[in-house]
């Protein structure tokens, strides 16, 4: 990293609990664009090489964890995803390093929930990049799906999740297919987008993810990452490259 950077945790307030993040920023003084990185679920994938690559090409960047989420304060649900972005996006705003009229979101896998509903409700977010999006919820919802999802997700969730339950699950898997979800809501969102799918993707699949980007209006842009899996985790240096320039251009 060097001393181009500086990295420190912090603490965000949202509706009085609070969530924790780590802040990357140059270590320059100046009024620099910044992101919010909407994580997926659970959040195992931190895309911190991520931030710290943005932060090294002038960006401000911050990880933080939902409600409820790697020792965030509050409950885990569906439901306080948004909540919980909308609370980074503040945070960030009131930075005095931030320029609060350059300010987006980049989301990884679920985070793709939050980056659309945030986006449609607030015109001022400036550009937003989806990497492997979680596309549509609708699937999800229904049996025999359902069924074989709840009993991954609850594994998955165990030491990592607070207050997440089967029943709580299964209830907001419902409510977010019908109010929260990414195909339906990116239609409202009019800054620009990117979105950016791996082609071996088994998790959130390109062919949804497609669907997602022609939901999508202009101005946007699809990347396919040749061989990516759904964490890039061989191809971290595309990606990488792909989510800079697009910062670089629309913030």
């Amino acid at each position: 990293m060097g001393e181009a950077i500086v990295v420190e945790d912090t603490v965000i307030s949202c509706d009085g609990v609070r969530l924790l993040g780590r802040l990357y920023r140059p270590r320059e003084e100046a009024l620099y664009p910044a992101v919010a990185v909407c994580h997926g679920y659970p959040g195992d994938t931190k895309n911190m090489d991520l931030a710290e690559e943005l932060a090294l090409n002038g960006a401000v960047v911050l990880i933080f964890y939902y409600m409820g989420a790697w020792g965030s304060e509050g409950e885990y649900r569906l439901t306080n995803l948004v909540p919980s972005t909308d609370a980074a996006v503040k945070y960030l705003r009131g930075l005095n390093c931030v320029d609060p009229s350059r300010v987006g979101l980049v989301s990884y896998s679920m985070g793709a929930v939050p980056l659309t509903q945030c986006m449609s409700m607030d015109p001022s977010l400036k550009t937003g990049i989806l990497m492997a999006p979680a596309s549509d919820l609708k699937s999800w919802s229904e049996v025999p799906y359902l069924e074989n999802i709840v009993p991954v997700f609850l594994k998955m969730a165990e030491g990592k999740l607070v207050g997440w339950t089967e029943e709580k699950l299964r209830e907001d898997i419902k409510v977010a297919a019908a109010r929260l979800n990414p195909i339906e809501t990116v239609r409202k969102v009019h800054a620009p987008l990117m979105v950016v799918l791996g082609t071996n993707d088994n998790v959130t699949m390109p062919s949804d993810i497609r669907r997602l980007y022609e939901a999508a209006n202009e101005p946007k842009k699809l990347v396919e990452i040749e061989g990516a899996n759904h964490g890039f985790s061989e191809h971290r240096i595309p990606l990488q490259k792909a989510v800079i320039d697009w910062v670089s251009s629309h913030l």
